[in-house]
């Protein structure tokens, strides 16, 4: 069996949230929270330790 985590959203960034479920056809907070680790998570952590400095 695949092993779940459970994330919480902020809740002062639960608004954007709802907006890109509306406006993508998303169906969950739990969909859009895997769908950006999946297509951004490796550019988010690069970003984050400051290996995307493109000066």
């Amino acid at each position: 069996m695949a092993k779940q985590v459970r994330a919480v959203i902020d809740a002062s960034l639960v608004p954007l949230a709802d907006q890109i479920l509306a406006e993508t056809g998303i169906n969950s907070h739990s969909q859009l929270i895997g769908l950006l680790i999946k297509n951004y998570g490796k550019q988010l952590a690069k970003a984050i330790k400051g290996e995307n400095q493109n000066a």
